[in-house]
This record gives C-alpha cells, sequence and structure tokens, in this order.
C-alpha cells in the first residue's frame, strides 16, 4: 500500500469526525486519544473493505464517509424518539426494519430520508465515476485491514467504558463508542459472562410452595400519565387506583427501557437479572440467549405449573418465540391465535387479550397455570394515528393541536388498559381458585415533545400486584423490575391460600 494511499485514508478517517460530530448528545471537543484513534481505526477498515470489494480508492473513502453519516444519522432520529443512540445490538433488529416497517420508519425525519436518498444517489454515481484501479493490492490491503482491526480490539477493550450510551457518547464521540461496543459486546467472553448469569440468577433453584394461578400482565407504555400533567382526566385510571388499593404491594417501577425496547424490561422481569449483571448484552438480551436458562416461568414449572405466553404480535417479532421456549414458556399464542380479535387503531384490542387470559383460566386442566401476557394496543408511532376533533377533552384540557394529538391518542389507550383491568378484577373476584394478578407498564410512551410541553420527562413505570385471597396490606413500594419476581413470590406465599384452593386442582372449569 503507497503512502499516498494511506494519507488519504488517514485523511477520510479525520473527514469522518464531521459528521460524527453532528451525533447527539455532542460529544466533547477534546477527546481521549484512544477513543480517537479507534474512530479513525474503524473508518479506515471501512475504507479497505470496501476497497478490497470495488477496486476503487474514492468510491471507498466515500462510502466509509457516508456510513458514518447514515449511522449518526440514524442514531439521532433515535436519540430523539428513545433518548438512546444507536448502538450495535440495532444491527441485529435491522431485518425487523423490512419485516414490521410501521415500529420504525416514521420514526426517520424527512430530512433523514432524504439525506439517505441523496446518499444513494452520490453513492451510484461515485461508482460509476470513479476509476478502478489497474491492479487491487490485494495482499496489502488485506494485511492493513487486519491490522486495523486487530488494533480496534486492543483499544475497544482498555477503552473505559460506562455501558451508558449517552454518557460513553459525550466522553469519547459516537463511532468510536459504536465500533468499542460492537467489538466488546461480540467476544466469547461477553457471552460466557452473560450465560454466568443467567446461571446464578434467582430462580436457578427452588419453586413455590403455595399453588395458586398467576397472571403477569405487562401493559404496552403502561404508567400513571397524571403524575405528569395533573390537569389529565382522574377517572382515566378509576380501576387502577382500585387495584392498587386492593393490592398486596403496588408502586412506581423503574425500568431499564424509554419509550421502546420493550424486551429489556420483559427480560428483567423473567430472569430477575439487572442490567449490571448483564453486561453487554443488556441492550438486546434475546440475541444472546442460546440455551435453556432459569427464569420465572421456570420456577413455576419446577412446582408443575403449565407454563404460557400470550402476545398479539408476531411471533418472530424479537425473537420470542425461540428465546420463550428457553425461558420456559410452554406454550405461546401469538397474532395468529387472535384471528378476528377487536383492534384499537392498528393493534390487537387489550380487551381481546383479557379474553385470551380469561379463556386459558377457564379451560380444564389439573396443574396450575402461569401466564405471562403482553399487550400491544399502545404500542406507537401514536403520530400515525387518528384523532377526531374534540376527542382529547374527555382526557385532558390542551385542545386538539400537535402535539397534544398524539397525547389523546396515548390516553385513549390507557383507559382502555385500565378497562382490561376491570375485567380481569371482576372476573377473578368471583372466581373460587386463588389467583395473583402482577400488572405493570413495560416503559414509558415515546412522548418526548409531549413531555417537553408538559415540563417533565417520565422515567418510571407503574406496577401492582393483587390477589383475591388472604389479608390485602395494599403496601406502597416502589420497585426495580428485575426485583419484581421476588415480590410476586413473596404475594404467593404471604397469607397461604384459601380454602377453597388448598386441594388439587380439578380438571372442570374454574371460574
Amino acid at each position: 500500500m503507497t503512502g499516498a494511499l494511506a494519507l488519504s485514508l488517514a485523511a477520510t478517517a479525520g473527514l469522518a469526525l464531521a459528521p460524527d460530530a453532528l451525533a447527539t448528545p455532542r460529544a466533547a471537543l477534546r477527546r481521549p486519544l484512544a477513543a480517537l484513534a479507534l474512530h479513525a481505526l474503524g473508518v479506515i477498515f471501512l475504507c479497505l473493505c470496501m476497497l478490497l470489494a470495488s477496486g476503487r480508492v474514492l468510491f471507498s473513502e466515500f462510502v466509509a464517509l457516508a456510513l458514518v453519516a447514515l449511522m449518526a444519522g440514524v442514531s439521532n432520529a433515535k436519540y430523539a424518539s428513545l433518548r438512546e443512540p444507536f448502538v450495535f445490538t440495532d444491527l441485529s433488529l435491522f431485518s425487523q426494519l423490512f419485516a414490521h416497517p410501521r415500529l420504525y420508519l416514521p420514526f426517520l425525519s424527512p430530512a433523514t430520508v432524504v439525506a439517505i436518498v441523496v446518499g444513494v444517489a452520490f453513492l451510484v454515481g461515485g461508482f460509476l465515476l470513479d476509476t478502478p484501479l489497474a491492479s487491487r493490492p490485494l495482499a496489502a490491503a488485506s494485511l492493513a485491514a487486519l491490522v486495523c482491526l486487530s488494533a480496534a480490539y486492543l483499544l475497544a477493550a482498555r477503552l473505559p467504558l460506562s455501558l451508558n450510551p449517552v454518557e460513553d457518547q459525550q466522553r469519547h464521540g459516537f463511532f468510536a463508542v459504536f465500533v468499542a461496543y460492537l467489538l466488546n459486546g461480540l467476544q466469547p467472553a461477553t457471552l460466557r459472562a452473560f450465560r454466568r448469569a443467567l446461571e446464578d440468577g434467582p430462580f436457578a433453584n427452588g419453586a413455590p410452595s403455595s399453588h395458586p394461578d398467576v397472571i403477569v400482565i405487562q401493559s404496552e407504555s403502561f404508567f400513571d400519565a397524571r403524575r405528569v400533567d395533573g390537569s389529565i382526566t382522574p377517572s382515566i385510571l378509576t380501576h387502577f387506583d382500585v387495584a392498587t388499593c386492593e393490592s398486596f404491594e403496588y408502586g412506581e417501577l423503574s425500568v431499564p427501557a424509554w419509550g421502546a425496547n420493550t424486551m429489556r424490561t420483559e427480560f428483567a422481569m423473567l430472569t430477575g437479572l439487572s442490567e449490571s449483571r448483564l453486561g453487554y448484552a443488556r441492550f438486546y438480551p434475546y440475541a444472546f440467549v442460546r440455551h435453556a436458562c432459569s427464569s420465572l416461568a421456570s420456577w413455576f414449572r419446577r412446582a408443575g405449573y403449565q407454563t404460557l405466553a400470550i402476545h398479539p404480535y408476531y411471533a418472530d417479532f424479537f425473537g420470542r418465540e425461540r428465546v420463550f421456549r428457553l425461558l420456559h414458556l410452554d406454550r405461546f399464542l401469538d397474532i395468529a391465535s387472535f384471528a378476528g380479535a377487536p383492534r384499537v387503531g392498528p393493534y390487537v384490542a387489550d380487551a381481546a387479550v383479557a379474553d385470551a387470559i380469561i379463556r386459558e383460566l377457564d379451560a380444564p386442566r389439573d396443574k396450575p397455570a402461569f401466564i405471562f401476557a403482553m399487550t400491544m394496543e399502545n404500542h406507537g408511532p401514536l403520530h400515525l394515528e387518528a384523532v377526531a376533533a374534540g376527542e382529547g377533552a374527555a382526557f385532558h384540557p390542551h385542545g386538539d393541536a400537535a402535539p397534544w394529538r398524539d397525547l389523546t391518542a396515548y390516553l385513549r389507550h390507557l383507559a382502555n388498559a385500565d378497562a382490561m383491568i376491570a375485567t380481569l378484577l371482576a372476573y377473578l373476584r368471583k372466581r373460587r381458585r386463588d389467583t395473583v394478578l402482577c400488572f405493570y407498564g413495560d416503559h414509558v410512551p415515546a412522548l418526548p415533545q409531549v413531555f417537553a410541553k408538559l415540563g417533565g420527562e417520565p422515567a418510571r413505570s407503574d406496577y401492582f400486584i393483587w390477589r383475591n385471597f388472604g389479608e390485602t396490606p395494599a403496601r406502597q413500594q416502589n420497585q426495580r423490575v428485575e426485583a419484581l419476581g421476588a415480590a410476586l413470590l413473596r404475594a404467593i406465599e404471604a397469607g397461604g391460600l384459601s380454602e377453597t384452593s388448598a386441594g388439587t386442582l380439578h380438571t372442570t372449569k374454574q371460574r
């Protein structure tokens, strides 16, 4: 590889600092030397890979610059909606972009889409106009790429990282952090540490000594919005308020997600593992689950429970169909089980999920049931939903102007989640078999513009653990979601079972 080519590649790495500097949150002007070196190695590695593929120097350098700019643009769109930059595990979700475009594409701004289209046009034009090298320096370029990759591995392992993407990006820059996370996250040691954490999880051993039916509902984007805006109609969560007054325990819930990334909260609930124990797997834990592992479901299964997951969406989303089997959820009712079910907006209604839970509880069986249900109705993008003129008046006093329409759409679904609670409580109060209901929100909704206007940005969702037996002390206790399973087990064991449920299950309906 000639000196001129080496200088050209180094200059490209320097130019790539320009789009990198536009990534939000903005990085400090003075960055550690190791971060700058890792940035340069990543850009040069991209250039060399493209050079090996195309034989065109300028084209390869332009592709590397365009990729950094594209990633920074996508990262800005993600950060604006979800308060988190683009991280390495987002690459594994790339296929979901085409399988479920409604969940992703609407968050890209028109400017970002235009920039992508213009960039693609420049790439095609650059390929056609650039003159390929007479002879490709295959050996030299391959060796240089290998040296860059090896050096990048060493630097990434030594870069001081907090695994808080916002803090790390502000300190080291967007692309350097992305490369460091990618290289560190793909190391075999990361997977081994993840497996050890699962093996030592709180549900690895033991089983409940009492055997009521157990329902856990993860409600999409549920939180008590009245905490942020006192002018929201108080009655919107009437049945939630009743449930908390009657609960064994309730409170605010700290979750590892904001606006999206449901599977992080889901995984924490099912495994009892905090982010700190997951390492780099915290961003997309399901991608790291390769073998059967302990979970809340396996805890109940050891006591003879039937374990079931219910989610009115596609089973392959987030790889749930594969992962749930490894988490010892024996059956999975996905969108195929909700054919013809009512919808509110684009997704299956919460009421349909409540009906599915009741059908399962009513079904003849000779084992107790553990049901883990995840709703979908209140999933965004909320700004795509139609809102009638004056509809918001039933929920808030802010009128129909944007972004209050998004708030109206959200509160409409929140009221339906409250109605779901009412349906289940009415059913369980009459039920002869002892049952515990744990209900919680996976994260707050992605409504940054609404929260900005209201002057506060919530981070916690809410939960309650209700049961139709024993005393109901209604203890208020803020929790972390990874500790929610342990609280659920306390509710099962405390107070014992009523006489109607102390014996063996019958194979007749239990309603």
